[in-house]
């Protein structure tokens, strides 16, 4: 008789912990959004500072891209039923591929439902029997699941250790096997950056290709809001540029930009493109208004004072105490405000407890447990944005300094409840 396939979720520890986060009202996850993923949003009944979403520019929810995905809807219906193989291509996805490539200066671009499946179709695709995916261990989950997908091997690095990095390629370049590095440009987790000098040069160094995920840096980073490919002056030493319209754009859907005859040969091979149904053509139809804004002098003003909130409350949080990283640099030396701030926290159940108090005070923010996170690194991730004012900062920064105190004068009860 075979083993019961289910003893695993009975055994499984962090099912338990969440069901008693969930008895304590403490669980902060599948919340419902009540509204827009604006600056300030409703939650639980509630209006709430939102600093929980990727929504960096502020342009989910902007009349402007909402009224764009409303035409597109009314044109082409709310869904494509069908992939872009057979008869899921609109002139709106031709439109975004155009417009990416011109944006990034590639010569051909490809549109993917999401940023997930666009990584899981090109790695998939590019990495066959006897190739090998190289990544940062640090990497989005999408890369680390489609180098496990494709038929060739994955080999991890530990995080941004350059000289692991060397190591594994060295090894690489005595096969024939062909290499694909791949590494986020901005970290989603930590928010800090990839050592791109350093990494375009052992890639070019030992015969390798390479791909970036620029979906935390698109729209936000960079001349005319490129990424940090394009901030680093490197576009020449990477082979592929992946990104996604869901954060900084405001649209739904994911793409990869690069030479012609790869993006063709994608088109064709990569099965999370070829095998599941277009984006659809509202999220695709805001997401190029997005661009267009990105791209103006509009755009340039939101990474700005995006910017400029970061570092605001980047200074705030840090004089009350919290163990933030120092500010990411360049290889080069230049400073950069990504938009993602890490608060550590001592553990899972305390990591919870300090969401719980933030949204009691009226702020909203992501929590990382594990195993989203190794054990031991549990903590709060702040994301910030454009649209955010002065006056809703002052509101957490003030629900900050009661978490400060909480923990400076009760950090058992903050374990203890």
């Amino acid at each position: 008789m075979s083993g019961d396939l289910f003893a695993k979720v009975r055994r499984y520890e962090s099912y338990a912990f969440r069901q008693e986060l969930e008895a304590q009202g403490e669980l902060p996850y599948f919340r419902v959004m009540q509204g827009p993923p604006t600056a300030v949003t409703m939650m639980g009944g509630a209006p709430r500072v939102n600093l929980g979403s990727s929504n960096y520019l502020g342009l989910s929810g902007d009349a402007r891209l909402t009224a764009a995905a409303h035409g597109a809807h009314q044109r082409y219906g709310t869904s494509i039923n069908g992939s872009r193989l057979m008869n899921g291509t609109t002139e709106l996805h031709l439109r975004a591929e155009e417009a990416i490539a011109d944006w990034f200066g590639e010569e051909d671009a490809l549109v993917f439902g999401s940023g997930y499946t666009a990584n899981l179709g090109v790695i998939g695709a590019l990495v066959g029997e006897g190739d090998v995916a190289v990544c940062d261990a640090g990497d989005h989950a999408s890369i680390l699941d489609g180098a496990r997908l494709a038929p060739g091997r994955l080999l991890a690095f530990r995080h941004n250790r350059m000289d692991r990095l060397e190591t594994l390629l060295r090894r690489a370049s005595a096969t024939e096997a062909g290499v694909l590095v791949v590494v986020d440009t901005v970290y989603s987790m930590q928010g800090d950056l990839s050592d791109l000098v350093t990494v375009t040069g052992l890639a070019r160094r030992y015969g390798a290709r390479l791909l970036v995920d620029e979906a935390h840096a698109v729209g936000v980073l960079g001349p005319d809001g490129q990424g940090v490919t394009a901030l680093a002056g490197l576009a020449d030493g990477v082979d592929l540029r992946m990104g996604t319209f869901s954060k900084a754009l405001g649209g739904a859907g994911g793409f990869v930009t690069g030479p012609a005859d790869v993006i063709d040969f994608l088109r064709v091979q990569a099965r999370s493109f070829l095998f599941t149904a277009a984006a659809p053509a509202g999220g695709v139809a805001a997401a190029l208004t997005g661009i267009e804004i990105v791209r103006s002098a509009e755009g340039e003003e939101r990474r700005g004072r995006l910017a400029a909130n970061t570092a605001r409350l980047r200074e705030a949080l840090t004089g009350l105490g919290f163990d933030l990283a120092p500010v990411p640099v360049t290889a080069h030396g230049v400073p950069v405000q990504t938009p993602i701030l890490r608060v550590p926290a001592p553990d899972d159940a305390t990591a919870a407890r300090m969401w719980k108090l933030l949204y009691d005070e009226g702020v909203y923010v992501n929590v990382a447990l594990y195993p989203a996170v190794p054990r031991g690194q549990a903590q709060l991730r702040v994301s910030v944005m454009a649209t955010h004012t002065d006056e809703q900062l002052e509101r957490v920064e003030a629900a900050f300094a009661v978490l400060a105190r909480k923990l400076a004068v009760h950090p058992v009860d903050m374990v203890a409840g």
